[in-house]
């Protein structure tokens, strides 16, 4: 009996050469349901800081204008950050395990992992794996303490990350609004102040204009106000104005949110223009929280559990945890792993993707 075989992978194509031969040792026979064999190892060019390289594990990278809206995705890359096409970031189906091969290893037994040991862990997964096996999509998550500041080795101080931005419910259902931090002031190591951007959208009208909000956090923390434009101090938020602020900062550093009083906070995409966005309550769902979006791949970079854990030697680098996924489309099931972030060059957000259909 002859197998019709397609293969999907680069690495596969040698192969092609002697298909004409199996072709015609078959002339004579009935063709069987033809099987598909799908496996690759792509290096992606997800370098962009704002646009997601979306890409499917049957037909490579989707260069669709509109495939942040289409189902012929499976997986979106952004740096260090990977997306499955469902739940808050795309309107597919697809779901994903992590399966945490490695999770438990210390930052050294991280550095001393080969691209062999890798192929390992890759080679140890099999279908009986997926049995059992808990899919989840993507969906909000609070962010990481860093979001909406990052480290300055010019100034050797933290500042602002005007990138990161929020679309916000704000408290009380009264409206939405979206905000980010555009300056953080510090004394020393000790946070004394932030001016905080934001646009707010009455609940039956419009978003608005740019406005600014100066926050003195040498008063302890201070609870925003979107819908008046204000910064209120604790005394102002206890009892009947409870429901008065959406979010809070305070001198450590931390964004609160109202979740008592219904607020909830959506990222903004990077590659949206917080100055020209339209709406701000179109969000698929509102996290309690200061929020980010994560499934089965974490966007972690502190620990073994996701892709990489950052800075192990202090040199800036991302080591690969070569830990390994389990992706479902529909009823298609991989295994993913990721094992460099680096071009042939050494430049960093070329993630280099594994991967192979089980079933």
């Amino acid at each position: 009996m002859c197998k019709h075989i397609r293969f999907r992978s680069a690495a596969a194509l040698a192969v092609a050469a002697v298909l004409p031969l199996v072709s015609a040792a078959c002339e004579d026979t009935a063709a069987p349901q033809e099987e598909v064999f799908e496996e690759g190892e792509v290096t992606v060019d997800a370098s962009s800081y704002g646009d997601i390289t979306y890409f499917s594990l049957v037909d490579g990278v989707v260069t669709s204008a509109d495939a942040a809206t289409s189902t012929s995705w499976h997986l979106g890359f952004r740096r260090f950050n990977v997306r499955v096409n469902s739940g808050v970031s795309g309107p597919g189906s697809v779901t994903a395990v992590n399966l945490s091969n490695n999770a438990e290893l210390t930052q050294e037994q991280i550095v001393a992992l080969s691209e062999a040991d890798g192929d390992s862990a890759f080679q140890a997964v099999t279908e009986d794996d997926v049995a059992g096996a808990t899919f989840v999509q993507d969906d909000v998550v609070p962010a990481p303490g860093a979001s909406w500041f990052r480290f300055d080795r010019r100034t050797n101080t933290v500042v602002a990350n005007p990138r990161a931005a929020w679309k916000v419910r704000e408290s009380s259902s009264r409206g939405h609004a979206v905000f980010r931090v555009s300056e953080l002031t510090m004394q020393g190591q000790r946070p004394v102040g932030l001016v905080v951007e934001y646009r707010q959208q009455a609940a039956s009208g419009a978003l608005g204009d740019l406005g600014t909000i100066q926050v003195d956090l040498t008063q302890g923390p201070q609870y925003l106000d979107f819908a008046n434009g204000r910064a209120l101090g604790p005394g102002d938020v206890q009892g009947p104005g409870a429901c008065a602020w959406d979010i809070g900062a305070t001198p450590a550093l931390a964004i609160e949110v109202n979740a008592d009083c219904s607020a909830g906070t959506f990222p903004l995409d990077p590659n949206e223009d917080f100055t020209a966005l339209t709406t701000a309550s179109d969000a698929p769902k509102y996290g309690g929280f200061l929020s980010a979006i994560s499934g089965a791949f974490p966007a972690t970079l502190g620990d073994a559990s996701g892709l990489f854990w950052y800075n192990i030697e202090g040199n800036s680098r991302l080591w690969p945890t070569y830990n390994v996924f389990l992706v479902r489309a529909g009823q298609e099931v991989y295994k993913v792993q990721i094992t460099n972030y680096y071009s042939a060059d050494g430049t960093s957000g070329f993630p280099t993707v594994k991967f192979l259909r089980l079933r």
